[in-house]
């Protein structure tokens, strides 16, 4: 197999990846890999899908490589409190609030939303998605487990917590430095921990409070509650994955917390380490160089990119644009960029006439590939190779677009001859002079005047398509 290099968060170190597999004592047959997935609680935004378009290319660039994948990624529908850690409202409890309906409405309506949005990104399903409230039994034998060694501790009327002091190298997936920033966070009065014995531990299950009736609770030997937020993923990887696999990937925002916990509860509860051989992390999605925020109107969904007339496949390709663990400025400059230029390979693959002949094309997409998932050094490759393209050149770029890129570059077009109105014609050249002025709201009544008379207008490098619709 070619080598494939992967940054690996534990070790803050590029590796060449050695799966689990090759070690023979183990049985494993598959590169088993874990994805934290959505938390099903209101409208998904492209910063969102970032993570789930890393997991995709994770998981595909191993397939590509030629590695049988077993790929998981879960669905949080209970126990993800707003804070992120062990206080605060329920996610769930408090999109019922807001959506006037259920708990598990809101669950069910924002899962869906999220997978009609994967398969127009063209990210196909994971193996396994499992759901939290699916896997309550295998969360609370997990915390069982834990109480039996010793690690746990109960707070009255709040839940079973870790005890983190316990652990040696709680923390570690840090840095190097993990033990001076824990050291300095438990010699300080910089936040009120509670009942809690130490800053750094965490709930593994919460008691339902006296009094209230919560929409999604369970029994348990402990009484009603409901299960911490990092348990599940715990939980739920390894009844997938077994006590030990090769590849946990998630946002830079979980390796404090999340990941820290859940490296924690889980190898204590196993006796296995490393629990998890390679953590990848993606960095955030910025909007206009900032981060994204309610307030500042910058949160985009998906239907948001599909209003202002692009393809879920431009941000698909736009995502590629970045290396995936650096960050990724959206603009709606940088998007309308990356449309181009995804329209530009396409017309250019339809009118190419390759050589006969071998090219090394193939040689440079592993090693982009190989180079920790190196996506702007792939497109720069491929734009490259489509300048003197042989039969080799398309034969690779047809495998890739399949197996990797799914960006529309081989896509059937139907083209038939009509007529189009003059009035239609003006409109569009005006948009085109619009979006030259960047003038994009009214670049974008014009665009839905042209709606309104039956045709689309699509932006090409040499200016406008005009679709009947």
């Amino acid at each position: 197999m070619p080598e494939l290099k992967l940054y690996n968060t534990l070790t803050r170190e590029k590796e060449v990846f050695e799966p689990l597999m090759n070690e023979s004592e183990n049985g494993k047959k598959y590169v088993g890999m874990y994805s934290c997935g959505p938390t099903v609680y209101s409208t998904p935004h492209i910063g969102n899908f970032r993570a789930t378009f890393t997991a995709d290319l994770i998981r595909n660039t191993l397939k590509y490589f030629g590695y049988p994948v077993k790929a998981v990624m879960n669905i949080t529908d209970v126990g993800h409190l707003v804070s992120d850690a062990d206080d605060g409202e329920d996610k769930l409890e408090k999109g019922s609030r807001i959506d006037g309906i259920s708990a598990w409405d809101v669950a069910k309506k924002y899962e869906d939303i999220f997978l009609k949005a994967m398969q127009a990104l063209r990210i196909d399903r994971f193996d396994v998605m499992p759901r939290a409230t699916e896997h309550i039994q295998e969360q609370i034998q997990m915390v069982e487990r834990l109480e039996e060694k010793g690690y746990t501790y109960t707070i009255p009327d709040d839940g079973i917590y870790m005890d983190t002091s316990l652990v040696e190298d709680y923390g570690k997936l840090m840095g190097a430095n993990y033990k001076k920033r824990l050291a300095d966070l438990n010699a300080g009065e910089r936040v009120d921990i509670g009942g809690k014995r130490n800053p750094t531990d965490f709930a593994l299950w919460k008691f339902s409070p006296r009094n209230e009736k919560r929409q999604m609770e369970r029994d348990s030997p402990w009484g009603i509650g409901f299960p911490g937020w990092h348990i599940e993923c715990s939980a739920m990887a390894s009844k997938y994955l077994g006590e030990q696999f090769d590849i946990h990937h998630g946002g830079t925002d979980h390796i404090t917390v999340h990941h820290s916990n859940e490296i924690t509860q889980s190898e204590c509860s196993f006796g296995h380490k490393p629990w998890v051989k390679y953590w990848l992390h993606n960095e955030f999605l910025q909007v206009d160089g900032g981060k994204m925020s309610k307030s500042l109107g910058n949160i985009y969904s998906l239907d948001d990119i599909k209003a202002k007339g692009y393809s879920p496949l431009d941000l698909r390709y736009f995502y590629f644009k970045a290396q995936y663990s650096n960050f990724l400025n959206f603009t709606r400059d940088a998007l309308e960029q990356a449309k181009n230029e995804r329209l530009g390979l396409i017309k250019k693959i339809r009118n190419l006439t390759p050589t006969e002949g071998d090219d090394d094309f193939q040689e440079k997409i592993y090693a982009a590939l190989g180079d920790n998932l190196n996506t702007p050094k792939l497109l720069s490759d491929i734009h490259l190779a489509l300048s003197y393209p042989t039969e080799q050149t398309l034969s690779v770029l047809k495998e890739l677009e399949d197996k990797v890129l799914k960006v529309g570059l081989f896509d059937p077009v139907i083209e038939e001859s009509i007529e189009i109105p003059e009035e239609v014609l003006h409109l569009a050249e005006a948009r085109k002079q619009a979006k030259t002025d960047k003038n994009y709201a009214l670049a974008d009544q014009l665009r839905a005047e042209i709606l309104e008379k039956g045709w689309e207008v699509k932006d090409s490098k040499d200016g406008f398509e005009l679709i009947k619709k």
